[in-house]
């Protein structure tokens, strides 16, 4: 018997490592076998594999408090990419209420809208969008006395977000709207950089911040950075994972007016695309890098146009630090560092690590007149203090407007722009992710209309279409796609971020 059991005690480990190998090998083949979805930290709608879509929203509602210092009124826009009509519960999330819930039916190939006022009037929501199917892109618009913004929800809960272009000065306020859609407690770390400081500044107060289960938190960057001009923020979770939206006012007193809202990027690469941006004699445009890391990142930042990558400027960012890049029409002095200059009114970015070290890439579009604290416009464009909630009242004629986005880090074949209807038209921006040329069809939902558009190899090219239509965008090559929509008559410029379909490679 002894002889018996020592025999067993040496076959059984033969036999666990063998029965390893084998079921490894089997799982090996099956993987090649099927389908491999490539999973990224970008937003994107799920496709056939999924059973269900989830949207995270972090700003559904915001009333303006004189703690709290932002407005921000939310539409909720929900598009059925199926043929097949669904019902999404819509989940509104308060620190300070119960949960509510609403559901809303979406006919397939549709857009449906909701006024989310209209069912709450907490201090500050945020929503959870669910569905029984693949296919529903979640998308709100943004607005407020300032203007409007219009901003995808995001698909992805991340422990890291990456804020490029924040604002402290004196007539602007700047908001981090924290969302923890998770039944656990969160645990985050606040860091930011600024033009003037190098390395980060780690403010104690914002260390260890609990954001509980199922709740939201508002923080205000001002309150805890010195004023500056141009400010990066990063956030860290030590525990859970969270969504993170940025908010920016400009208020008129010294001049430029403008509000934008748009999600946090989760994502860090060392290339980063930026379809469509816009000079003119009221339209200014900066890029700003944020460098996460602790190795100094070498970039060069280039305006494309049809025929591809044109003018460009070089610059290095710091570990944990940020640059900022204004891009300026041909005919300002060249004798301007980090700068880069275009004879193009719309034109695309691209923002490239030439030493492989990943960063961070944002976009400042603004529109108006460019007063800021210290260099105040002149006084007729100035605006008196605003009282209460009142819309801010632009003279005739004068448009105004703010856009801070990320940029896309990554091209996909298949596009999906969910716009409502803001009147007049909007720019689609197209951008080749490569070097080959790519044949672009463009399908405005519930029309027979479809566009054609040839891309040069890194190209970019803009598309004027109607506003108010969800727009499928299908490529045969990796693209990168935005819009842009002034308002005309008033404050309200939108960078309205296009939304890529999960791929599946075969």
């Amino acid at each position: 018997m002894t002889l018996l059991l020592w025999i067993v005690r040496l076959v059984l480990p033969i036999a666990l490592v063998v029965g390893l190998f084998v079921d490894g090998s089997l799982d090996q083949g099956n993987a090649d076998s099927t389908g491999v979805v490539l999973v990224d930290s970008d937003n994107a709608v799920p496709g056939g594999q999924s059973l269900t879509s989830t949207w995270y929203c972090p700003t559904a509602h915001s009333r303006e408090l004189p703690e709290a210092g932002v407005t921000a009124q939310v539409e909720l826009v929900l598009t059925n990419t199926a043929a097949e009509p669904t019902k999404a519960s819509i989940y509104l999330v308060s620190p300070t209420s119960p949960q509510r819930l609403v559901q809303l039916e979406v006919p397939g190939l549709a857009s449906r809208s909701l006024e989310v006022a209209d069912h709450t009037a907490d201090e500050l929501v945020s929503a959870l969008v669910e569905a029984p199917a693949p296919g529903i892109v979640a998308a709100r618009r943004v607005r407020s006395p300032y203007g409007s913004e219009v901003s995808p929800c995001s698909s992805v809960v991340s422990d890291e977000w990456y804020v490029v272009s924040a604002d402290t000065q004196a007539d602007t306020t700047s908001h981090l709207v924290v969302f923890n859609p998770l039944p656990i407690d969160a645990v985050i770390d606040l860091s930011f950089a600024s033009e003037l400081e190098v390395g980060p500044y780690i403010p104690r107060e914002l260390g260890g911040l609990v954001v509980p289960a199922a709740s939201s938190l508002l923080i205000d960057i001002g309150e805890h950075v010195r004023r500056r001009d141009v400010v990066s923020a990063t956030l860290r979770a030590r525990l859970g994972r969270v969504v993170v939206d940025h908010i920016q006012t400009f208020d008129g007193s010294s001049g430029r007016v403008g509000f934008s809202a748009h999600l946090a990027s989760a994502t860090i690469a060392t290339s980063w695309y930026h379809p469509i941006a816009r000079l003119g004699p009221t339209e200014v445009a900066s890029v700003v890098v944020s460098n996460p890391t602790d190795v100094v990142a070498d970039i060069e930042v280039s305006v494309v146009t049809g025929e591809g990558p044109t003018e460009s400027a070089v610059a290095s960012v710091g570990p944990y630090d940020l640059v900022k890049v204004q891009v300026l029409p041909e005919v300002e002095e060249r004798l301007v560092s980090n700068t880069v200059f275009t004879a193009a009114a719309l034109f695309g970015i691209l923002v490239q690590s030439s030493n492989g070290v990943p960063v961070v890439s944002g976009v400042e579009l603004a529109s108006g007149p460019r007063g800021s604290p210290g260099k105040e416009s002149t006084e007729n464009e100035l605006l008196p203090i605003r009282n209460g909630q009142e819309e801010v009242q632009l003279p005739p004629g004068r448009e105004s407007g703010l856009s801070v986005s990320p940029g896309v880090p990554n091209g996909a074949k298949r596009w999906i722009l969910a716009i409502p209807d803001l009147g007049g038209q909007v720019m689609i921006g197209l951008q080749n992710t490569n070097q080959t040329e790519a044949t672009v069809f463009l399908s405005p939902y519930g029309s027979r209309g479809r566009y054609k558009v040839s891309l040069a190899g890194f190209g970019s090219k803009s598309v004027p279409l109607a506003a108010g239509s969800t727009i499928e965008i299908r490529s045969e090559l990796p693209i990168a796609v935005t819009a842009l929509h002034q308002n005309a008559s008033g404050a309200g410029l939108n960078s309205i971020l296009g939304i890529k379909f999960v791929e599946v490679q075969p």
